[in-house]
């Protein structure tokens, strides 16, 4: 059976189509990555990471929650500087030498997504 220009063109439209939806990646958001938080927060300075300090750090007004920024603008590295931020975490953990070792080690990071002084 021969087929015709036409239908030769209709089915590598259809060929292609289905390749470009198979194709598609869901982005991290409707995979059930983390979802944006928003917080009063204070970034701290625990000092150099050279002398055994963490750097730069945001710590929430939640209990227990003190978090690394690995791209802190330079604006806001103001020691006790007090902020709102809108974050998510990120799979990643920061080690540092004020860590304590135990059951889940290391800081864990967050992206701003945006951050102003409060």
């Amino acid at each position: 059976m021969k087929l015709n220009l036409y239908h030769k063109s209709v089915l590598s439209i259809l060929a292609l189509s289905i390749c470009v939806i198979l194709s598609c990646k869901k982005s991290d958001h409707s995979r059930g990555a983390s979802k944006i938080i928003s917080a009063d927060a204070t970034i701290i300075n625990t000092g150099p990471q050279a002398a055994d300090g963490c750097g730069w750090l945001i710590q929430t007004d939640i209990a227990d929650s003190t978090f690394n920024v690995p791209d802190l603008p330079v604006q806001y590295q103001v020691n006790n500087l007090k902020v709102h931020i809108a974050y998510h975490t990120l799979a990643t953990r920061f080690y540092c030498g004020q860590v304590p070792v135990g059951k889940d080690p290391g800081i864990t990071e967050i992206k701003l997504d945006t951050i102003k002084t409060r």
